[in-house]
């Protein structure tokens, strides 16, 4: 899979801009510079993409596109497919010639991410945490409307390793709890209070607008009512490769909706501070997460966000970045929705909490923009669950980021899965009228 995602932007930029033909509640008629953004609900793939299956496929030798072909795995393994997030099981090979990790799993024993530690500290902290990927990224220029960044002509280059997480630090007074148990199974992470960043002094005005933050332009800010106490929702929106940061309006309108209504509010990144293969094309990188830091901690001071609700979502490359915020920053994340996103390269956690996981992709062969998206959920769906988190998976049968008819869900999931609620709300299973398209991992 990492092979394929480092031809991505390659693949993409050969091709002409196009606009995707869904409906205006599902694309609004967003022309994009690459599939890897919003899509049609149709299962019917991009002009000239036939899915993403290699016209070679089947023919029993790995080409160029593929990961595997039948039984040919080329050597990998699922420790060796998922960057050692899952080091034992049976990797097999997709009808499209891609992984499919769906048999790996975690060795008894052992975890798929570095352990964590904690430390007991006055001022809620997180640090950096190990040493990230190495090679060159070129993000190339253009981008969609309103300055989108990362263009069709960025090249992300072979990449060896992963990016390591942060070290979370305990709340003041306290010390963190929860990790592995014996034999290897994560233990639940209880009542864990959330560890809100340090305020970083300077924060904006919660105004609906566009701001710049820490010298970054293009942030858009859709906040309500401040309410009385803190009660409020934070929903932090990263955009699909080529689209904008208003992209979460149509592609999760009902969520945008509840969220300010409740008078929370919601962040959108434009841009980047510099990407990284989180988001599989570079168009978001773990350098904006410190800015979601001291963005998160100015709403929970300035606009009474409740530190028990902070969420993220995204579309594709947004929907691989947005998972991978829950890992990283899963020491004040209570949940996460994705659509068409999960994991590629494996995030490490940032401390023993592991946020509520809802997955929302399309049918295998046909989510598929290089990766396949139905294997990259798959995987998050996977890593969360290892480590004790509960994981909805939502299959819509269609195509590429077409699960915005399930927002609806979402917004029921993400206020059911505080941060730590315990305990678990739906364990018995989903609450009557969820979508039948959704399954509890």
């Amino acid at each position: 899979m990492l092979s394929n995602m480092r031809m991505w932007a390659n693949t993409e930029s050969a091709r002409s801009k196009f606009t995707l033909l869904g409906s205006l509640s599902v694309c609004g008629g967003v022309v994009l510079s690459l599939a890897v953004g919003c899509g049609s609900s149709s299962s019917s793939p991009p002009p000239g993409k036939a899915n993403a299956v290699s016209t070679t496929c089947g023919n029993g030798t790995v080409d160029s596109g593929e990961d595997c072909d039948g039984a040919n795995l080329n050597g990998q393994t699922c420790d060796s497919a998922t960057l050692g997030a899952f080091t034992t099981g049976t990797l097999k090979c997709s009808p499209t010639c891609q992984f499919d990790m769906s048999g790996c799993m975690q060795a008894p024993g052992g975890s798929p991410t570095s352990t964590p530690t904690s430390t007991p500290t006055s001022t809620p902290t997180s640090t950096p945490g190990g040493a990230g990927s190495t090679g060159t990224i070129d993000m190339g220029t253009g981008g969609g409307p309103g300055g989108g960044s990362g263009g069709d002509t960025g090249t992300i280059m072979p990449i060896t390793g992963g990016s390591g997480g942060s070290t979370g630090t305990a709340p003041p007074g306290g010390t963190s709890t929860g990790g592995a148990a014996p034999g290897g199974t994560a233990a639940p992470p209880g009542n864990m209070d959330p560890q809100i960043p340090a305020d970083p002094g300077d924060c904006p005005t919660w105004t609906n607008g566009t701001i710049t933050y820490e010298g970054l332009g293009g942030i858009q800010i859709a906040a309500g009512t401040k309410p009385a106490s803190a009660t409020a929702p934070m929903l932090v929106y990263w955009h699909g490769t080529g689209s904008t940061s208003g992209e979460y309006a149509f592609m999760a309108a009902p969520v945008a909706n509840g969220v300010t209504a409740a008078g929370g509010v919601i962040v959108s990144f434009q841009n980047t501070t510099g990407g990284d293969l989180y988001s599989g094309t570079s168009i978001f990188g773990q350098g904006d997460l410190k800015l979601v830091d001291g963005l998160v901690a100015c709403a929970v001071k300035d606009h009474n966000i409740d530190p028990r609700k902070i969420y993220a979502m995204g579309c594709s490359a947004g929907g691989l970045f947005s998972t991978a915020m829950g890992a990283l920053r899963s020491a004040y994340v209570a949940a996460v929705s994705p659509n068409s996103g999960g994991v590629t390269v494996a995030p490490a956690f940032e401390n023993a909490h592991v946020p509520a996981l809802m997955t929302v992709h399309g049918a295998m062969g046909s989510d598929v923009v290089v990766v396949d998206f139905s294997q990259t959920s798959a995987t998050a769906d996977m890593l969360f669950k290892s480590k004790g988190g509960f994981v909805i998976d939502c299959n819509t049968g269609g195509g590429h980021c077409g699960g915005s008819g399930l927002a609806g869900d979402a917004w029921t999931f993400l206020q059911a899965h505080t941060f730590g609620v315990s305990p678990e709300p739906w364990a018995s299973g989903l609450p009557s009228g969820f979508s039948s398209q959704c399954k509890i991992q």
